[in-house]
């Protein structure tokens, strides 16, 4: 018979993984991937105890280790470790309460033997430790969804026990193997009920073949519990937000920009090298005595210097990353939650040495013209010290800039106008 069962759960396994392998292909939506101490969970269980009597299974009618029924409670530790995956910790006593049953009818002779002389004795102890493997159904063989509630699931796991038999006043030592089906259904973000179906195979210790009756018996156990997931720790939270911030997508279309800003300054260096040839060309024809192309070459060249200067002003010397700082009104501070974006830029610097930044700070309407100017100085010069100061980043790849109210965006009062921008220098 443990051959039998032995083959199937190999079975069982083998499916699972096949299933668990064909629901991770599916790329959206992704599964957030924890640090160790993110989504433990600690809860509490009642069970229903059903234990068969033995001698069924050895044949003895002279060994009686129990049978009936009784109710207990248990304590469970589990840890989340993968989308459809859980291991946890479970401490179970099922004595709470339980049957009387009449040792009399049920030792005959064998109880003078053993010294029974109460008629009336309880069914037996038991109290074991297991540590288990959870394997969501739901999430092993379909896409993991996060606002799904149910979730169908198997168990399995090991332990030690310790039991004692009331009619016989025998207590052991042994090895429990159990496992089962459970169905968890999950209340608000925090709070899970579950419900359980198990059977526990209990066995001598040091080995179950030691003796005849090495194997003792088999529990079979109905629970119903409660989980309190203790959460996402602030440390895992932080680390998403900037994984979601500063992605390799986002990285890889400021690398793009800034290749196509290069080449945009590669071809206006183009257009003025024709530009100063065809100056050169016009001031040679002026040096053949002619003033009245002297005097219009002098007009080209002014206008053309004019354009030449136009056009190294208007050069894009620096591009702004695509987040900005933002302030409630008449603060310079930057705000707790909006520390993130401050960090996320400074890491880009620090992974890219060579990148340096300008911080422009900006104001809306609410005051007037000089104080709203100092105002925006404060918020830039704030930001540049704390990516020196808080994240090491070297001054002199920092430069600072303050525009006050002198440029807005829609309503004078909009959010968007108080806020510190990040502009990448092109060198």
């Amino acid at each position: 018979m443990l051959k039998k069962v032995s083959r199937i759960a190999a079975m069982f396994c083998l499916l699972a993984f096949a299933g668990n392998s064909y629901a991770q292909t599916v790329e959206e939506p992704i599964y957030p991937q924890y640090g160790f101490w993110s989504n433990w969970g600690i809860g509490v269980n009642g069970s229903f105890n059903f234990q068969p009597d033995v001698k069924s299974f050895f044949g003895n009618e002279s060994y009686k280790w129990g049978e009936g029924f009784n109710a207990g409670f248990g304590l469970l530790l589990q840890k989340e470790i993968d989308r459809g995956a859980w291991l946890r910790l479970h401490w179970n006593y099922t004595d709470l309460a339980n049957c009387d049953r009449d040792t009399t009818a049920i030792l005959g002779p064998a109880g003078e033997a053993w010294g029974v002389t109460n008629k009336e004795a309880t069914m037996d102890k038991h109290m074991a430790l297991t540590a288990e493997y959870v394997l969501s159904l739901n999430n092993s063989f379909h896409n993991w969804k996060p606002e799904t509630r149910g979730n169908l699931y198997l168990f399995a796991g090991g332990g030690v026990f310790w039991t004692l038999n009331n009619s016989r006043g025998v207590d052991n030592l042994g090895v429990q193997i159990d496992g089962g089906l459970g169905f968890s259904y999950r209340v608000c973000e925090r709070s899970i009920l579950f419900c359980e179906l198990e059977a526990d195979f209990l066995t001598n210790i040091p080995a179950p073949w030691a003796s005849p009756y090495g194997w003792h018996h088999t529990n079979l156990l109905a629970t119903v519990g409660y989980i309190y997931n203790l959460g996402v720790t602030a440390a895992d939270k932080e680390l998403i937000a900037q994984r979601a911030l500063v992605t390799k997508e986002a990285l890889d279309a400021l690398e793009e920009e800034n290749d196509a800003l290069k080449k945009e300054v590669a071809d206006a260096k183009d257009n003025e090298k024709k530009l100063k040839g065809q100056i050169e060309q016009l001031q040679n024809q002026n040096n053949q005595g002619r003033e009245e192309e002297l005097a219009r070459a002098q007009r080209v060249s002014d206008s053309l210097n004019g354009v030449l200067d136009q056009l190294k002003n208007d050069q894009l010397n620096y591009y702004a990353i695509p987040f900005s700082v933002l302030y409630p009104n008449d603060v310079w501070v930057v705000q707790p939650d909006e520390m993130i974006k401050v960090k996320a830029v400074s890491r880009i610097m620090k992974d890219n040495p060579d990148v340096k930044i300008t911080v422009v700070g900006f104001c809306d309407y609410t005051a007037s013209d000089a104080y709203n100017m100092k105002l925006s100085q404060r918020r830039a010069e704030e930001v540049k010290r704390l990516m020196v100061k808080k994240y090491g980043i070297d001054a002199d790849r920092i430069s600072c800039d303050w525009k006050g109210k002198t440029i807005a965006f829609g309503d004078i009062h909009y959010e968007l106008n108080r806020r510190v921008s990040f502009y990448r220098v092109i060198e």
